[in-house]
């Protein structure tokens, strides 16, 4: 009895949900939220098909504790359509009918042509075409909103570090933002980002208008 039991058990742990996406800087995706979601979803569909109930011989089997391991995929599968919901809402709210050409381009990339490193961070000086401070944090949080909906080869970016702090001043000079990190082990990566963001925009500035 207790090898039936035991192989029933088994088989039932060989069918193992797709395995997880390996997250970004600040978690999982909305789309791949969603795919966990359908992981879980399927999981579910699965433990609502039971063996038979009767062992060998016509055995009556019987069982002393349970649980509803298909409530529990259930739930999950929620919690991670809720997440990607709300991902899917903050883009909208922070983008809203931005066309993607633009929401797709780091403003760092776009406007940026120097910088020198902080204590925590880093601030880089943007280009003299950027006259309102608010419309540029405006973007960034866009682009910030946008890169959670899915992987879009954003690594390298800085603004998609978690815990990131943004200031945008202008001043007679021009219009500078500083970027700082909460955690001090992460400086060094901003930093490090920041340089790429300002190389990348450099050939991106250079290409001819169309």
């Amino acid at each position: 009895m207790r090898s039936l039991i035991a192989t029933v058990l088994m088989s039932a742990c060989a069918t193992a949900p797709t395995p997880a996406p390996k997250p970004g800087p600040r978690g999982l995706h909305a789309n791949e939220h969603l795919d966990v979601a359908k992981s879980q979803e399927d999981l579910a569909s699965q433990a609502t098909r039971y063996p038979g109930d009767t062992g060998p011989g016509g055995i009556s089997l019987h069982w002393a504790r349970a649980w509803d391991t298909g409530a529990e995929h259930e739930r999950l599968a929620q919690i991670h359509r809720s997440k990607a919901e709300q991902l899917e809402a903050a883009y909208t709210e922070a983008c809203g009918d931005r066309p993607l050409a633009v929401v797709s381009i780091s403003p760092l990339q776009r406007y940026a042509v120097g910088a020198w490193n902080t204590a925590t961070g880093t601030t880089m000086v943007l280009a003299s075409t950027v006259v309102d401070p608010d419309r540029l944090l405006a973007d960034m949080k866009c682009h910030r909103a946008w890169m959670m909906l899915a992987p879009a080869n954003m690594e390298t970016c800085p603004l998609d570090l978690p815990g990131l702090v943004l200031d945008a001043t202008r001043d007679a000079d021009g219009v500078t933002i500083s970027l700082s990190v909460r955690d001090p082990n992460l400086v060094p990566e901003l930093q490090r980002r920041a340089a790429h963001d300002l190389e990348m925009g450099a050939t991106l500035q250079a290409r001819p208008a169309r």
